[in-house]
């Protein structure tokens, strides 16, 4: 069987207290570094371009259907949130956060210390590639 959370409105209540201040209580490094766990999971980041022909620029992005979650990265980082666009009526709601250019670069170079093996080798491929330019 399952772990199921108890339902009366005392647990309930206490529960979201906890988890919506615990985020707020972190020093700032322990924030970029529980940013840093969550992107390293669900984010991306390259060097991109809007079309064939177009200018290409390095860019951080995040995409989730917890807009409070997104949000922390605009709040840390800069950049811009917005809602997308359902593919289907029945899908949840997602948000993406986004930088670009030398905004994306500083918030990859605070992150990507917590970061695994992975995403560094593929920033210092990215960064490297961009400075031999």
């Amino acid at each position: 069987m399952g772990h199921h959370l108890r339902k009366d409105p005392i647990h309930k209540e206490s529960n979201s207290k906890m988890q919506k201040n615990s985020y707020e209580k972190l020093s700032k490094k322990s924030k970029i570094i529980w940013l840093s766990g969550l992107f390293d999971g669900e984010g991306s980041f390259g060097i991109w371009s809007k079309g064939v022909g177009k200018k290409r620029s390095f860019a951080a992005t995040i995409e989730m259907s917890d807009e409070d979650i997104i949000k922390r990265f605009q709040d840390m980082f800069g950049g811009a949130v917005w809602k997308t666009k359902k593919k289907e009526e029945r899908f949840k709601q997602l948000w993406r956060w986004r930088c670009v250019g030398d905004r994306a670069y500083d918030c990859i170079d605070k992150m990507i210390e917590y970061m695994g093996t992975r995403r560094q080798e593929k920033y210092h491929v990215v960064k490297s590639d961009i400075l031999s330019r």
